[in-house]
């Protein structure tokens, strides 16, 4: 007699490279027998409201976008921006900013409130009859003390640079960083860094002492490039909402890999995204 499983497969969050623009995805049932007949529901679930906020300290404004999410095996770039939407960022001291929508589903922040390490940021979201909340506490920003490349050589090495960053963990335990790299070429930009969509650090093995950080440099690189370096200085949340990305984002999706889970998120209500307040250092070298 021929038996079957059904296992329900969860809906998550991919972020492109360098934007706050979310695309969720919603993976749907995958049917199995014993006999290896495979046969897949495309019933899609009902779409979720997308909130990507951040807060630096660096000027604003800052920006929240709001989206609606899709279907994993929708091809298309476009999902629909969430307008109208009530969204209000404030601090622990009082401070509190309604954003104003200028681009469809993009919300911005005045002049009133400005990111400062060691403040708490409040955001609240209100759309659809549902309101979503989330927290967010800026680390005080860890320094790079230097930046330096070195040029790979020898028949067994891809043509290219080692880019490492130098910096002094703080002393107490639990520090967690992103490393963004830039390169001036736009027409290089694309792929002439390693491919790692987030690159992340944590001071487990490393608490207190100077961490030393490798970003690969492709061929497609030269001598006069411009490359900039951010230290994002991050909250647990946030870095454990980039991990948990990164792992769904690196998974090859076949059939036989496990059920990817939702990455973890500090919003309320069962929204997908995350909202964040983190400071951020910046260096630059030009390639020799």
């Amino acid at each position: 007699m021929r038996t079957r499983n059904t296992q329900t497969m969860k809906t998550f969050l991919w972020q492109p490279p360098g934007g706050v623009v979310g695309l969720s995805i919603v993976l749907t049932a995958l049917l199995c027998s014993c006999e290896q007949v495979i046969g897949v529901d495309l019933n899609q679930a009902a779409p979720q409201v997308v909130i990507e906020g951040i807060v630096t300290d660096q000027p604003g404004p800052y920006s929240v976008t709001l989206t609606k999410s899709g279907n994993y095996f929708e091809q298309s770039l476009y999902f629909p921006p969430v307008t109208n939407a009530l969204v209000v960022l404030s601090d622990d001291i009082g401070d509190r900013d309604t954003l104003k929508e200028g681009i469809p589903g993009t919300y911005q922040s005045s002049s009133v409130l400005r990111g400062m390490p060691g403040r708490t940021y409040a955001l609240k979201v209100e759309t659809g009859g549902k309101g979503y909340d989330a927290f967010s506490t800026m680390p005080q920003k860890v320094a790079i003390d230097s930046l330096f490349a070195v040029p790979r050589r020898g028949s067994s090495s891809e043509p290219g640079y080692d880019i490492y960053l130098l910096f002094k963990d703080p002393p107490e335990l639990g520090n967690y960083y992103r490393v963004n790299v830039h390169v001036s070429d736009p027409l290089v930009a694309m792929d002439s860094i390693d491919g790692r969509r987030y690159r992340l650090y944590s001071d487990k093995l490393t608490n207190g002492n100077e961490a030393l950080y490798r970003v690969r440099a492709r061929r497609t690189v030269v001598p006069g490039d411009t490359i900039t370096v951010d230290l994002l200085s991050l909250d647990k949340a946030t870095y454990e909402y980039y991990r948990t990305l990164n792992d769904i984002l690196t998974s090859d999706r076949s059939p036989t890999s496990l059920s990817p889970a939702n990455p973890n998120t500090n919003l309320s209500s069962g929204s997908l995204g995350y909202f964040t307040a983190y400071a951020i250092d910046t260096k630059k070298i030009v390639l020799r």
